[in-house]
């Protein structure tokens, strides 16, 4: 039976401190927080604001990137994955611009559409899990070959691989196996690039 636990003490709840401050409206009502009450804090001027939908920052504040993050994966499912140049960011690669957040979600029928930042990838080839920093992303292989298509031409994929490269995040083998496992046209640049002799 839902109560009227004050906001104040819903927010200091270890399951929301530790996702890092946001959490579902499913994950409220069974913390015994009713709808209507999640609904009238989420309005201005708060003490919540509305993330995503089903998604609540339990601040008025403007959420951090990571709270975005934090929200994404809340939105888009247990099993969604980070990926893409947001992923690449926590990964520590400097050379990538981070727009919007991308998540990729198995299976393709669970999948909820995109929403404000969010881009969804409904994917029938599942990743492992990665924590990087406690935040649930697609191993860094992936995350390298999901960026692609954001990047301005061969000059930014050179630049991409280079970083990772010079750093030892990972080797061509495993880039080359991704991108053939992708069989997308889409990494031609890539495989181009993965070619001995390259860099």
């Amino acid at each position: 039976m839902p109560t009227s636990t004050p906001p104040h003490v819903l927010a200091a709840d270890p399951l929301v401190v530790a996702q890092d401050g946001i959490a579902t409206v499913h994950q409220l009502m069974d913390l015994g927080c009713a709808s209507s009450v999640i609904a009238a804090h989420s309005r201005p001027p708060g003490p919540w604001r509305r993330l995503l939908p089903r998604v609540v920052a339990l601040q008025t504040s403007d959420p951090t990137p990571r709270q975005r993050l934090r929200g994404a994966l809340l939105y888009a499912g247990p099993d969604a994955l980070l990926t893409g140049p947001a992923a690449l960011t926590l990964y520590g690669i400097t050379s990538v611009p981070a727009p919007k957040t991308d998540v990729l979600v198995t299976p393709r029928s669970a999948a909820p559409r995109g929403h404000a930042y969010v881009r969804v990838h409904p994917t029938l080839r599942p990743a492992p899990r990665v924590p990087v920093t406690a935040l649930a992303c697609a191993p860094l292989p992936r995350a390298v070959l999901d960026t692609v298509p954001y990047l301005a031409g061969e000059d930014a994929v050179t630049a991409l691989l280079g970083e990772v490269f010079e750093r030892g995040l990972c080797d061509r083998e495993e880039l080359v196996a991704e991108a053939e496992a992708a069989r997308s046209p889409r990494h031609a640049w890539v495989m181009e690039a993965l070619r001995p002799g390259s860099h």
